[in-house]
């Protein structure tokens, strides 16, 4: 599966929707939760999500939801 180079997805840090890169590294896609209000959860959510080999970029993209599910709460 090919990554797309660019992804809109909910930034948890930031706490709203962004047009980014997508990171070239599971390091680099960490270093994007870091300093967040959940940056354990969405840490984990990332790292479930590569276990069952997401994209980087699904996986961030689920991040973001589950911190939009979490912001709700």
């Amino acid at each position: 599966m090919v990554e797309l180079q660019r992804m809109r997805w909910y930034n948890p840090k930031g706490g709203s929707f962004e047009w980014r890169e997508v990171p070239n590294s599971d390091e680099d896609a960490l270093s994007l939760l870091c300093g967040s209000l959940y940056t354990q959860n969405c840490t984990d959510t990332y790292l479930y999500w590569r276990k069952l080999d997401a994209t980087i970029t699904a996986a961030l993209l689920r991040v973001g939801e589950q911190a939009i599910e979490e912001e709700r709460n």
